[in-house]
């Protein structure tokens, strides 16, 4: 039995796992998905159909040891696609509150992934998963970034004035912004490399926020993004079906 997700038992391949708790009731709805609410230890599940698959909605909660935790013990009870929909924080002017940021790899600055692979080993999405929900926003016409994120452990570092490494992590932000990186949040270095190491697939889709965004536009693109999400992992589920038939 896994240690913090206890008795949660699912027969859902595929789960789409946000931040905060609290989100995941209104995210299953978004999408239609209407089932009980599973709740331990800080972590909230619902599982539900979409497209007639057993699918979970789930936290995380914020950093990567809890998203390490959710990962692992997820993939214990048998899901194998693990998409993270959540919020990042602009890195580009191109990149405005309410945009949707799909990452291609994480800039690693947090410490649980380095507990996973060495820093010489990118941290990325797998590609067919991404391949799946790039051609899911492609169908649905929907705007995107795509593109290198960061991610961190420390969320104020972002503004690091004050700090004792103030002008080191000023210059860092610097650089990263100079070779392209679309946005930083907490929690994407982690799932990735879990993922890697334990052989499931794992992407992440953000949405860009500033403070300003309204929370009704946040909840509709976190919803697109969550829809986004199971309708390219599920094509790709069925691609890997029809391909080991053949």
């Amino acid at each position: 039995m896994p240690h913090h997700l206890g008795d949660l038992r699912t027969d859902a391949r595929t789960c789409v796992i946000t931040g905060d708790p609290d989100r995941v009731p209104a995210l299953a709805e978004s999408v239609g998905l209407t089932g009980p609410v599973w709740r331990r230890r800080g972590y909230v599940c619902v599982e539900a159909q979409y497209q007639g698959e057993p699918v979970l909605v789930a936290s995380s909660g914020i950093g990567g040891p809890t998203m390490a935790i959710a990962a692992e013990e997820l993939w214990q009870v048998g899901v194998r696609r693990l998409i993270r929909v959540g919020t990042c924080g602009s890195m580009r002017k191109d990149v405005h509150a309410g945009d949707i940021v799909i990452s291609t790899g994480a800039v690693r600055d947090d410490g649980t992934s380095a507990q996973y692979l060495p820093l010489s080993i990118p941290a990325n999405p797998d590609p067919v998963l991404l391949g799946g929900i790039l051609a899911a926003a492609r169908r649905a016409s929907v705007a995107h970034h795509l593109g290198l994120t960061h991610c961190k452990d420390a969320y104020y570092a972002e503004r690091p004035e004050g700090l004792p490494l103030a002008a080191e992590w000023a210059g860092r932000w610097a650089m990263l912004r100079s070779v392209g990186v679309l946005a930083t949040e907490m929690e994407a270095g982690a799932l990735f490399a879990v993922a890697m190491v334990r052989g499931f697939r794992a992407a992440a889709l953000l949405v860009a926020v500033d403070g300003t965004l309204p929370a009704t536009d946040l909840f509709a693109t976190l919803g697109t993004a969550t829809r986004l999400a199971l309708d390219g992992a599920l094509a790709t589920a069925r691609d890997e079906v029809i391909k080991a038939v053949r």
